[in-house]
């Protein structure tokens, strides 16, 4: 790597300078799993003894190295190696064969993690000791000792004794980043990270801090592809005549993906840096025409998602939640969608804010209340007043839905043609409030952008493509106006739902067809 010496440097297992001594600063320091392929980010803050210092006084310096031995368990059969399901775990060796040991064996055949680990791979591992290939290892050792050695350990009984700590690790320097992408030939081993707060003036504030990650993991195998159900054999053919394909998908933000919410997936899994490359890979794969994702982080939106799309010849459209960030700047969720620039032409496009919608809602039911009692007393419209800002509070969730209007351009030279072959479709994407507790909510969304779309493409009979995650089930009320047009006086969620019930309407003129149902 360009100015960084690349030799091998020894390093105590106890971090050397990495503890400040007293009246000296300090450094917090985390590194998440490594996984091959992924790129791997220090979180790294710096606190002066006196307490906090301004950014603009210092930077940190960060250098990475690689173990010069592989790290895993060395018995094949350790119990989390894998686990069956796809999940990939490696635990790092703490122990090594005496042995292997004396005869120089290389730490990735003679390490275990445990000592249990160690009696149960006995049987097999016993075998490297007298493999030829291993002898060879002797020549510059006694091999008196050698012998004693393997004496030592022919019972099992005595296998305690032929167990010694892993040897002090050697280290390789990397690069000097913030950030590293483990390659293939870094799986096994284990990253050490320095990190160093410097001063603008080039000195250093204090003692580095040094940490060691996990064994870094190989990327899993992919998933086996999806299958598709279709109604159409021939989809090339009728793509090609004028028909298209469209995707609705909820990536899960990176805000959402915590242990507590999936506790049986593992953290490393669930880390953005490693599902971006699954998702690549998947929205690829689908070739889709135009794409409405939902749960798309800010600035995920901004890093990754726009520019893999543009590279992938689409124009993209972003709608964030009306919510302020959840901590640093970019971390809120909203709405994405994605279309080919060479099939289709932006004519309009709406965004569609439920917090604003819900106060406009509460401000017509107030202004209609006054004009159906004009001779109300003060108390009676306070009374109402205080019911209808109820409502807002339930009402008012952040969601937000976006909608535009297409021109279908012709296949070939779409970019260069701006006059449409066919009819505009008007397309909508949407995240509906995901609480199961508030049916309401989620039913009076549904039906206030079913309004939107009713005044945008009603009057033109537009084609509609209606695309999002509406948190609901086929029994539920939101599913019932979508495929029927409205909803039963006698559903079970209209029997519980709040007082905004009998001022709202259910119902809309729109013919749709679940995308499922029909195929």
């Amino acid at each position: 790597m360009k100015g960084l010496d690349r030799r091998a440097y020894h390093f105590s297992q106890s971090p050397p300078r990495g503890s400040p001594t007293s009246g000296e600063g300090r450094i917090s320091l985390r590194v998440d799993q490594p996984v091959e392929g992924c790129e791997v980010t220090t979180h790294a803050f710096y606190r002066s003894s006196e307490g906090d210092i301004d950014d603009d006084d210092f930077h940190l310096k960060f250098c990475w190295y690689k173990s010069n031995s592989k790290r895993a368990c060395a018995n094949k059969q350790c119990p989390r190696i894998g686990n069956g399901e796809g999940n990939v775990v490696m635990l790092m060796a703490k122990i090594e064969c005496a042995v292997c040991s004396r005869m120089g064996i290389a730490n990735e055949e003679s390490g275990f993690c445990t000592p249990e680990c160690f009696r149960s791979g006995w049987g097999q591992h016993r075998q490297l000791h007298d493999m030829p290939s291993k002898q060879q290892n002797q020549q510059n050792r006694t091999a008196k000792d050698v012998s004693a050695a393997k004496e030592k350990v022919r019972s099992l009984d005595l296998l305690n004794s032929a167990m010694v700590p892993v040897k002090e690790e050697t280290w390789t320097a990397l690069q000097a980043s913030k950030t590293y992408i483990p390659t293939t030939s870094d799986v096994g081993h284990v990253l050490r990270v320095e990190c160093t707060a410097m001063y603008r003036s080039g000195e250093e504030c204090g003692p580095p801090k040094y940490t060691e990650t996990n064994i870094v993991l190989p990327f899993p195998p992919l998933a086996p592809k999806r299958p598709m159900i279709s109604s159409i054999k021939d989809a090339a053919r009728v793509r090609y005549i004028g028909s298209f394909r469209v995707l609705s998908y909820n990536v899960l933000a990176e805000i959402y993906a915590t242990r507590q919410m999936y506790p049986y997936c593992p953290m490393w899994a669930l880390n953005w840096s490693f599902r971006k490359q699954l998702l690549k890979c998947e929205l690829q794969v689908y070739n889709a025409d135009i794409l409405c994702l939902q749960e798309v982080q800010a600035d995920h939106y901004k890093n990754f998602f726009q520019p893999m799309m543009t590279d992938l010849g689409y124009e993209g459209l972003y709608l964030q939640k009306t919510r302020e960030s959840m901590g640093l700047a970019g971390k809120v969720d909203g709405c994405a969608m994605f279309y080919r620039k060479n099939r289709f032409y932006l004519k309009e496009q709406y965004s569609l804010e439920f917090n604003e919608a819900a106060n406009d809602f509460v401000a017509s039911l107030l202004a209609n209340f006054d004009m159906a009692y004009p001779t109300a007393s003060h108390h009676e419209r306070d009374s109402y007043q205080a019911s209808l800002s109820r409502v807002r509070q339930r009402l008012v969730r952040d969601n937000v839905s976006q909608i535009v209007v297409l021109d279908v351009l012709p296949e070939a030279n779409g970019s260069m043609v701006r006059k449409p072959v066919l009819p505009s479709i008007c397309v909508a994407n949407v995240h509906i409030f995901s609480n199961p507790d508030f049916p309401d909510v989620k039913l009076w969304q549904t039906n206030t952008l079913l309004q939107q779309l009713e005044q945008i493409a009603n009057s033109r009979r537009l084609p509609i493509i209606l695309c999002g995650d509406f948190n609901s089930e086929p029994p539920s009320a939101v599913y019932e106006l979508l495929s029927q047009n409205h909803v039963q006086s006698d559903h079970p969620e209209l029997q519980q739902l709040s007082e905004v019930v009998p001022m709202t309407k259910f119902a809309h003129s729109m013919p749709f067809a679940s995308a499922y149902a029909s195929v």
